[in-house]
């Protein structure tokens, strides 16, 4: 689980944020694209912020769910 968080590290930017992680960056993470983005908080259970257009997503419901998906 560490190296996930290591690999999510670049999201440095939601400890600034108050654990809140831009659309783009989780975006990039997964690999998904715009489509799937739509879905995605509603499909497990992510809460976001959205600023206008921005979209932010919570950090710690985004690790809950890597956790949870372990293999």
């Amino acid at each position: 689980m560490n190296s996930i968080k290591n690999k999510f590290s670049k999201v440095d930017t939601a400890n600034k944020f108050g654990g809140w992680v831009p659309k783009k960056i989780v975006q990039d993470f997964f690999g998904y694209g715009n489509t799937k983005m739509s879905t995605f908080a509603v499909d497990y259970n992510i809460r976001i912020s959205k600023i206008g257009k921005r979209i932010f997503y919570n950090y710690n419901d985004i690790v809950k769910l890597l956790e949870g998906n372990i293999v």
